[in-house]
């Protein structure tokens, strides 16, 4: 009788554990992929292994997965953003230039580069739910637009140098973490608390997976997108601040590519292209493989225009991986 009873229940439990694993087959692959990079470049690139460059990739890695966390947001809900390299750039533009031409303080310039970027997310949002234009055009307008900007505000110099309280931004500490490193982590753990513990993570998939559904269901699906254009274009800007503390000066070049770097973590980290898919722990394990990727790669000694070859190959390839198991998942569905 036990063993009769046993045998339907054993069945089950490989049937959880079965799922459990699909479900975090994105994770599973780009954590190998990272394992085999690590593998890799330890044994053909010199110092890769130490603690100074393991701290250093963490350091300058940090506004990359800052933007990341809230890109997954705007991907999940089945937008993108392809402007925010271009706010990097024009929100340490805005602030170097208040601080340094007109005597601002740091945080009030700060703040209204914060500011500026929250009009930005608005305004992208509004286009998208006001006029169904679709992210992708607004956001590869603003990417030239935005850039424009920052270059006429500053006449296309370099504004700088920026006051000393600024370094700690960059090159400080805080509980023991360089401070990037840990502001980092807060923003991947407020990420997280968003997407997996509270409604509007909840709404998010839900938009993502179908807008009409859960507009039906009471979400409010207006408010939801704007929201995430806003975030994204918030951390952007903090980003920018970031950069400016750490190059002690304001740059409308500065940010350029960051857009690809931060996409290309997202999807390779198997948040879908399609929206209502993904989970923060993989775009954490994305932008680690990027930036493994490169910093392997420069170590190496190989030709830094390789790795923009590497990266978009990375990029298409993670993309059809998405839709291969999108299609399984559809067959197995059916099935």
């Amino acid at each position: 009788m036990n063993s009769t009873l046993a045998q339907p229940r054993e069945g089950v439990d490989r049937a959880r554990l079965k799922a459990t694993l699909a479900s975090w087959r994105a994770e599973i692959g780009v954590g190998i992929a990272l394992a085999a990079l690590i593998v890799y470049f330890s044994a053909t690139a010199s110092n890769f292994l130490s603690v100074a460059n393991f701290a250093t990739l963490l350091t300058q890695t940090s506004v990359v997965a800052m933007i990341a966390v809230g890109m997954t947001m705007v991907i999940i809900a089945g937008e993108i953003d392809l402007s925010v390299g271009a706010t990097v750039g024009l929100a340490g533009t805005v602030m170097s230039l208040l601080v340094v031409k007109f005597g601002w303080s740091l945080v009030t310039a700060s703040a209204l580069a914060v500011g500026i970027a929250v009009l930005i997310g608005t305004f992208i949002g509004a286009l998208r739910v006001i006029w169904a234009i679709p992210s992708f055009i607004t956001t590869l307008g603003l990417l030239s637009a935005l850039r424009g900007m920052g270059f006429y505000i500053s006449d296309g110099l370099t504004i700088g140098p920026m006051p000393k309280e600024l370094d700690s931004l960059w090159y400080g500490s805080i509980l023991g973490l360089p401070a990037p490193v840990f502001l980092m982590a807060l923003t991947v753990a407020l990420g997280w608390l968003v997407l997996s513990q509270l409604r509007f993570g909840r709404h998010l998939y839900a938009i993502g997976g179908n807008p009409i559904t859960a507009s039906r269901y009471g979400v409010s699906v207006r408010t939801i997108r704007i929201a995430v254009f806003v975030i994204v274009q918030v951390l952007s800007a903090i980003g920018g601040v970031m950069l400016v503390s750490r190059l002690n000066s304001g740059s409308a070049t500065v940010g350029e590519h960051v857009e690809l770097d931060v996409i290309a973590a997202v999807i390779v980290g198997g948040t879908s292209l399609n929206g209502g898919r993904g989970r923060l722990i993989g775009t954490v394990l994305g932008v680690m493989f990027v930036a493994v990727l490169r910093n392997g790669m420069v170590l190496a000694g190989i030709d830094p225009v390789v790795f923009l070859i590497a990266q978009g190959l990375v990029i298409i390839l993670a993309v059809w991986w998405s839709m291969l198991r999108r299609q399984r998942s559809r067959a197995d569905g059916l099935a």
